[in-house]
């Protein structure tokens, strides 16, 4: 029985044990009182029952309105910071924050368009602009860029385009601003570009209260209105670079403007005339209607106000320019026009400190006399002047002197017109006097972006900026600028071609990779070259079959000339001592294209002297001329008895222009010399020559009956010799 008793008791315990554990709550994380005063562990899963799960749904609800607190708290650290520079943005210059959505979208735009990466290599090695052969192509592919002036050949030639347009929706804090200097007047205004004067320039124009700046007459202008309400005037702000009122003295022993004497009325309406007839066109940096009103305003007996010195220094420029195309007998020492060339450079030296498009044309036109007077030299120095003198007022940059849409007045875009024209007749002055002098050029394309010029002629410019909407119902093929336009486009691949062959590119020639490189550079040029000619105009390429010959028909002698030209630039340093730097040469038939080249320049210059006034353009053919008659002498592996015909051409028409150019007379005492050393003697066998022969010696064509019927020449005794070798 007491047996029984334990047993029960045992079993009792043992469910009391049971019960005990299915009571207790232990969830297996934190230690409970039953497991810690036992020293046990928690290993009882927690229970499902309601209020377990309330009571954790409470603690993890608190922790998470801890964590929201404290970044609540973060958040509105950040809202005051955002409201502070929402404020600030607020006194800023109003639309910034518009620009700055701009050129974020702009900015999205242009990451989606850029191809991937398998898209844009093949465009990089496409064989069709490579003008190489397949195996030059295969080794250019192997080879990876050796430094980054590779990747700077590529862009400035292969992904040219020659895109003279500009987004009218753009703004000019792209490129610069312009400011007024020193003098404070609004037509003086400077140029100030870079990313860092930026900040300058949205400085100052923060200084202005919101909705109350304003931009003057010159589109791009940097001002403010200041003042009261009623005060409508409007004072440009100004920058550091420029103090207000301080300004350059006059020089104190140059003549005043009304002290210089001018030619006689006839004298002068005659020198106006032949410029705007022969030479206007072809460095169209003068408005003719605007200087022809100011020119009968200086002669007008009833006016009594002081000539203006700017003008009156372009007028005595553009005397001494058609002063070169007087008839002379080519025996006087002395500069034709010269007191005029003077007289213009003392007034342009007294306004020395000042900026006006006056100067800059007044610099191209002394250009264009210089060169006229073969000092080509002096001529350069002018052109890269005249280039700085543009870029100081901007108008290298058409966003600066452009507004977009249909706000112009018709002043305004004759203005904007003017500036184009004047910009692009100083780029390609610059661009001709370079290529002919091999010197460096001052216009580089990377720092301008400038549209070409309406193809409008002058008289037509002003009732066209008048009557805008009202274009003529039948516009003419071709106007007087269209020649000028295509000759614009032929001096920027020109000028490609004049930086191919810079000393630095040059001298890393030796580098295969470079090498290699160049090749398909040069063919890419020859492509831009091939496209140009395509793309002119019929009445420009076919102008010498029409009887009306008038300044297109120039243009086209001048422009042909030019085009052979950079072809020998582009292929002539290929030949000879850069083949062993070249492995790849033999892909490019180097001296065919030289001496095609050549021969084409001969051809063209058959009108030089009858069409072409004594001018840059003159310089640059004559010297093109003389350089394809040393080519073709010259030029190894080429046949001389095949190109000889055109080497008497050359001469024949050098001879010619010898009372327009007096450079003519020494190019040709070059070519005719080389012409007599470069024929070899002819030999007979047991060395006996055919020269020293007695049957040469008594035998004459003209002793043959009946010889003057027939213009037959005696062969040379080179054709003599090699039939008896």
């Amino acid at each position: 029985m007491g047996r029984n008793a334990a047993k029960r008791d045992s079993t009792a315990a043992d469910a009391s044990s049971a019960s005990t554990t299915n009571r207790v709550k232990c969830d297996g994380q934190q230690p409970c009182h039953n497991c810690s005063s036992r020293d046990a562990l928690c290993e009882y899963p927690g229970s499902n029952d309601n209020a377990s799960t309330s009571r954790q749904y409470a603690m993890s609800f608190e922790a998470r309105c801890q964590q929201l607190d404290l970044f609540c708290q973060r958040l509105e650290g950040l809202a005051g910071q955002l409201s502070q520079t929402v404020e600030s943005l607020v006194r800023a210059k109003v639309g910034s924050e518009t620009f700055m959505e701009d050129e974020l979208v702009q900015a999205a735009n242009a990451l989606r368009s850029l191809p991937d990466a398998g898209e844009h290599m093949p465009l990089a090695l496409d064989p069709s602009l490579s003008g190489t052969g397949p195996v030059v192509q295969q080794e250019i592919e192997d080879e990876a860029p050796q430094d980054n002036h590779e990747e700077s050949d590529s862009e400035a030639f292969e992904d040219d385009g020659l895109d003279f347009s500009v987004d009218q929706n753009g703004r000019t804090e792209k490129f610069g601003s312009l400011v007024t200097d020193s003098y404070g007047k609004l037509r003086q205004i400077r140029f100030v570009g870079g990313a860092t004067n930026s900040v300058l320039i949205e400085a100052i124009q923060s200084l202005s209260p919101p909705g109350q700046s304003a931009v003057s007459d010159s589109p791009g202008m940097l001002s403010v209105s200041r003042g009261t309400a009623n005060e409508s005037a409007t004072q440009p702000l100004e920058v550091p670079l420029f103090v207000h009122g301080q300004r350059w003295p006059e020089l104190p022993h140059l003549p005043k403007a009304d002290q210089l004497s001018r030619p006689p009325q006839y004298i002068a309406d005659l020198l106006v005339n032949l410029y705007f007839d022969q030479l206007h066109y072809t460095l169209p940096v003068l408005h003719k209607p605007h200087f022809l009103a100011r020119y009968k305003n200086l002669n007008s007996s009833r006016s009594s106000e002081q000539p203006d010195k700017r003008f009156l220094s372009v007028f005595f420029a553009v005397c001494a320019c058609a002063a070169s195309l007087l008839p002379s007998d080519g025996k006087s020492s002395r500069f034709p026009g010269l007191d005029y060339y003077e007289k213009s450079l003392l007034l342009h030296y007294a306004s020395h400190g000042e900026a006006s498009l006056e100067g800059v044309q007044c610099l191209a036109l002394l250009a264009m006399c210089s060169a006229g007077w073969n000092t080509l030299t002096q001529s350069w120095n002018y052109a890269g002047r005249a280039v700085r003198a543009a870029q100081d007022l901007g108008i290298h940059l058409s966003s600066l002197m452009s507004v977009p849409g249909e706000h112009l007045d018709p002043a305004a875009m004759i203005r904007q017109q003017l500036s184009r024209r004047i910009w692009w007749s100083v780029y390609t002055l610059d661009r001709v006097t370079s290529i002919c002098l091999g010197r460096p050029m001052a216009a580089q394309d990377a720092d301008c972006h400038c549209e070409l010029p309406l193809d409008i002629s002058d008289d037509d410019l002003d009732e066209y900026c008048r009557n805008k909407q009202h274009s003529p119902v039948n516009p003419p093929v071709s106007t007087p600028m269209t020649g000028f336009l295509a000759f614009a486009r032929l001096c920027r691949i020109g000028g490609k071609i004049q930086q191919l062959y810079s000393p630095s590119r040059i001298r890393e020639i030796a580098k295969p990779a470079k090498a290699k490189q160049r090749l398909r550079t040069i063919g890419s040029l020859d492509k831009s070259l091939n496209e140009w000619l395509i793309s002119l105009p019929d009445d420009i390429r076919f102008s010498a079959n029409q009887l009306d010959r008038g300044p297109n028909l120039t243009m086209c002698v001048i422009m042909f000339i030019v085009h052979a030209g950079s072809l020998l630039n582009l292929y002539r340093s290929l030949v000879g001592s850069l083949n062993q730097a070249l492995p790849g040469l033999q892909a490019i038939d180097a001296v065919s294209h030289c001496v095609s080249a050549a021969k084409s320049c001969i051809n063209a210059a058959e009108l030089v002297r009858e069409l072409v006034p004594p001018s840059h353009h003159l310089a640059f053919c004559v010297h093109y001329l003389t350089l394809s008659g040393l080519v073709l002498l010259r030029m190894p592996g080429s046949p001389h008895d095949s190109t000889l015909p055109d080497v008497r051409k050359c001469v024949s028409f050098l001879k010619d222009l010898e009372v327009t150019w007096n450079g003519a007379a020494k190019s040709r005492a070059i070519i005719e010399q080389l012409m007599h050393e470069s024929i070899p003697e002819a030999r007979a066998p047991n060395g006996r020559t055919f020269e020293n022969s007695e049957v040469i010696e008594s035998f004459s064509w003209d002793q043959v009956p009946g010889a003057g019927l027939f213009g037959y020449d005696i062969p040379g005794t080179d054709v003599l010799n090699a039939w008896l070798l």
